[in-house]
C-alpha cells in the first residue's frame, strides 16, 4: 500500500489531533509567552479533537477506496487549513509576528498537501473513467 498526499495529511491530522488534545497546555506553554490560561489550554484542545476528527475520516475514506467520500474529507479539511491560514494572518496584534510565522509556517505544508491529494484524486478519477 503506498502512501498518498490524502493519507499523509490524514495521518498528520491523527498526530496533531492526539498531541493537542492530550497535551494542550505543554504546547501552548511552547507559544505563549504568558503563563497558559485555561481558555488557551481549552482552545489548543479543540483544535485536536477537530484535527483527530478531520484526520480519522480521510482514513477510513482513503482505507473504503470510496473517492467520493475521501474528496468530500480533503476538502473539509482544506476549508479547515484554509481559514486557520487566513485567521493566522489576521492575528498578528494578538499573537504577535512569531505566533504568527509560527501558525502559518505551519499550516502551509498540509494545505499544499490538501492541494495534490485533491489533484492526485482527480487524476485517479479520470483514468478511472477512460
Amino acid at each position: 500500500m503506498r502512501l498518498t498526499a490524502s493519507g499523509a495529511v490524514g495521518w498528520i491530522r491523527v498526530g496533531v489531533g492526539v498531541l493537542f488534545a492530550s497535551a494542550p497546555g505543554m504546547l501552548v506553554d511552547r507559544f505563549v509567552e504568558d503563563e497558559s490560561s485555561g481558555t488557551m489550554v481549552l482552545f489548543a484542545r479543540t483544535i485536536g479533537v477537530r484535527d483527530l476528527a478531520l484526520g480519522l475520516g480521510t482514513l477510513a475514506a482513503e482505507r473504503s477506496g470510496n473517492a467520493g467520500d475521501l474528496q468530500r474529507w480533503v476538502r473539509a479539511g482544506l476549508v479547515s487549513d484554509s481559514i486557520d491560514f487566513v485567521a493566522g494572518l489576521f492575528s498578528t496584534r494578538l499573537v504577535g509576528r512569531r505566533g504568527v510565522a509560527v501558525a502559518t509556517a505551519t499550516v502551509i505544508p498540509v494545505i499544499v498537501l490538501d492541494l495534490l491529494g485533491l489533484k492526485q484524486l482527480a487524476g485517479a478519477t479520470a483514468e478511472d473513467h477512460s
